[in-house]
């Protein structure tokens, strides 16, 4: 028999607020995280995109992460730390400190051997590769760290969180780009759907805009993929718009809790929606494009339904990978056309990146955490900067504001490039 799989907390840093009630408050509001950037590695014509969706405000010192912790790990690890400290709060679950030098804590009334952690990231440690990259380029002699290798490594952010709340169950990363986050989620969902596990800590971190030298922002200006409406930022994420230009780079974690339904009524933990499929595959086609028929995003969708006895007439609200470039978005709307036929103009859906902007791994996780509210609350927070719609983008995208609908189920859908396809099926707990 398998296990029913629930969620019970989740933790949010982005672009629109820290914290899943700052982060709802802000997505309801229809809130931009897009502003101008100028740090101080931001050359004179040297990027043509100078705007992104930073996290602003963040102190890691709030989330239970020690001063030396601070100082050796790179920012995408604090970033998960921290998301992981917020969801094991919002789940309700009381934290005990085994050792004060090192900073590890217990997480009081779990079994530790049942519990798991899979985490994604695009990059991993990017600031920390580029400035021991520079030392080690320039010769330089001052400054070297002695963990800098286990800092930047990609699993970095999954091993820390592991080491900080002692989970000593299936501990890995996934490195697949843009699905990674929700491709975390659902790999946590099957272990324990299949008995492996009690309860995980998954999702995905990224610190690819505020890094130290700026690679992440040049690495994809370089690729022409991101919107240069340099005069208007907040504005400049437009999702299924006539006029978009592409995506507004972000950063980030989410981090959400799941349990076993059984070890969750056990505890008297409150649920926000129950994860009832996951489904993955590769187009196989491009390093960057999606594939134009998007035959794999089609099956994709069908599979996360009828593999989990989930009718394509229950689910009524889908979280796009909605990047705001211009061919992907008029291949996921043909997708979903194709997979729900004229039922698709019932459907509401809505780009949660059209807000936060686009944080590569982190977001199938924050949209994860986002569809689990809208199915909680049963709202549907909007698609911001949709003034005129792509007549090839003519689903709805709920560009006035939020939406309060029954939802049954819901699809959270990712797309990185190497062609990995993600989707995540939820649906309200009952």
């Amino acid at each position: 028999m398998q296990n029913r799989v629930v969620i019970t907390g989740l933790g949010v840093i982005s672009s629109i607020g820290i914290g899943i009630q700052e982060f709802w408050k802000n997505s309801l509001a229809g809130r931009s995280g897009g502003k101008a950037i100028n740090y101080p590695w931001m050359k004179e014509d040297w990027y043509t995109t100078r705007i992104g969706a930073p996290v602003t405000g963040f102190n890691p010192g709030k989330f239970n992460i020690l001063d030396k912790e601070i100082s050796f790990l790179d920012t995408v690890s604090l970033f998960a730390l921290a998301a992981a400290f917020l969801a094991l709060m919002d789940a309700g679950y009381s934290l005990n400190l085994i050792d004060a030098k090192k900073g590890f804590n217990s997480i009081q009334g779990i079994d530790p051997e049942r519990t798991g952690v899979i985490i994604g990231s695009g990059v991993g440690g990017l600031s920390t590769t580029e400035i021991s990259h520079h030392l080690w380029a320039t010769c330089t002699r001052e400054g070297w760290k002695r963990y800098f290798l286990p800092m930047l490594i990609p699993n970095a952010p999954a091993a820390q969180v592991a080491i900080k709340y002692q989970a000593k169950a299936e501990c890995k990363a996934l490195s697949t780009a843009c699905a990674a986050g929700t491709m975390a989620i659902g790999d946590a969902f099957k272990l324990i759907r299949d008995g492996e596990i009690d309860i995980a800590l998954a999702g995905g971190a990224e610190a690819v805009l505020s890094d130290n030298d700026g690679y992440g922002l040049k690495g994809f200006d370089l690729l022409r993929t991101m919107s240069t409406m340099n005069d208007d930022p907040e504005h400049a994420s437009r999702p299924f718009d006539r006029n978009r230009d592409g995506f507004v780079l972000s950063e980030g974690a989410g981090i959400v809790i799941l349990e076993k339904l059984e070890h969750a009524r056990a505890r008297g933990a409150g649920i926000y929606a129950e994860i009832a499929g996951y489904e993955a595959n590769c187009d196989a086609y491009s390093m960057m494009m999606l594939e134009p028929n998007a035959q794999q995003i089609i099956r994709l969708m069908k599979n996360v339904a009828s593999k989990n006895g989930v009718s394509l007439d229950e689910i009524d609200y889908i979280n796009a990978h909605g990047t705001a470039t211009i061919p992907n978005d008029r291949i996921e709307t043909y997708a979903i056309k194709q997979v729900f036929g004229k039922r698709a103009y019932d459907l509401v859906i809505t780009s949660t990146k059209s807000m936060t902007g686009h944080a590569i791994a982190a977001s199938g996780a924050i949209e994860a955490a986002s569809t689990a509210m809208t199915i909680k609350h049963q709202m549907v927070p909007p698609t911001i900067n949709l003034q005129t719609p792509d007549p090839e983008c003519d689903l709805n995208y709920l560009p006035d504001g939020p939406k309060e609908m029954k939802i049954r189920a819901a699809i959270s859908n990712s797309y990185g490039f190497g062609g990995h396809n993600a989707s995540l099926l939820l649906k309200k707990y009952a």
